[in-house]
This record gives C-alpha cells, sequence and structure tokens, in this order.
C-alpha cells in the first residue's frame, strides 16, 4: 500500500503492517472541532512529527493552550521524535512549558510530549475540561464510556 505525503497526516488511524492511507491529522482536526468549547484555537493548531514508520516521518496534531485549554500532550514513538517534536512547538504561541516525560521503568519506550499546565488527576471529566473540551463532549464521551461498559 503507497504511503501518502504531505504535511497532515499521522500515526492514528493506520492499520498493523500498512501504511496510513488517510488524511488522519486532518481528520483529528475535524475530531478535535467536535470536543473544543473554543474552536478557534484550532487557527492555531499543526501537525508535529512523532515518529518514523516505513511510510517516512509521522504527524500529530498539536493544539495550543488558550480559553478553557490549559495544557496538551502527544504521545511520540521514541526520544528522537520526542526531540523533533519539542523544537517543532517551543517558542510558539500557545505551546508554553513544552517538556517531555517518559516512563521510568522503561527508557525504550514512548514519550509523551506536553505543554502548558501538568494533567490533573482525578476522573476523566476533569481531564477533559483541562484539555478544554466542551461539557457536550465530555457527556457524549461519558455517554459511549457508559454504553459500553453495559455490553
Amino acid at each position: 500500500m503507497a504511503c501518502r505525503s504531505g504535511p497532515y497526516h499521522g500515526p492514528r488511524g493506520s492499520r498493523a503492517g500498512a501504511c496510513t492511507t488517510a488524511d488522519t491529522t486532518e481528520t483529528d482536526r475535524a475530531r478535535m472541532l467536535e470536543r473544543l468549547a473554543d474552536p478557534a484555537l484550532m487557527d492555531a493548531a499543526g501537525a508535529v512529527p512523532v515518529g518514523e514508520t516505513d511510510c517516512g516521518v509521522q504527524y500529530g496534531l498539536a493544539v495550543p493552550t488558550g480559553g478553557y485549554r490549559l495544557g496538551g500532550y502527544l504521545t511520540v514513538t521514541n526520544h528522537a521524535a520526542a526531540l523533533a517534536a519539542m523544537s517543532t512547538m517551543e517558542g510558539r504561541p500557545g505551546f508554553p512549558s513544552v517538556r517531555v516525560r517518559r516512563a521510568v521503568t522503561a527508557p525504550w519506550a514512548s514519550r509523551t510530549v506536553l505543554w502548558g499546565a501538568d494533567p490533573p488527576q482525578g476522573d476523566i471529566g476533569v481531564q477533559r475540561r483541562h484539555l478544554g473540551y466542551s461539557d457536550e463532549a465530555i457527556a457524549r464521551y461519558e455517554e459511549r464510556a457508559l454504553a459500553a461498559l453495559a455490553e
């Protein structure tokens, strides 16, 4: 399967053994527009490198802080990808305190690049509000989670 080129495709949505064939960062944009309390933040969102596959560099969507959105994060494949993601975001408005967090017990594992305030501990609603999600989006998520538990 051929890889798709361009600045807006990412690792989510790809299947094992196949290259990403859809413009997944654009899909991420559509999903975030549905979730954010302040959709105008998407004007400053952009593709950030999160790792490499056989298809080449993969991208994720970085949404800046602002309004109700106090912080954000992206999972990247390794240390080199973390450095690339950090260098893309550092100094850009809406991406304060860019830093990397890695698993202490598994230094070879994926890393998380964070910006803004540290994510809160607590229920999923508190965590989603930190990410700037609307009350309606949080309610939809909780409904789906409860339905899945009932199955």
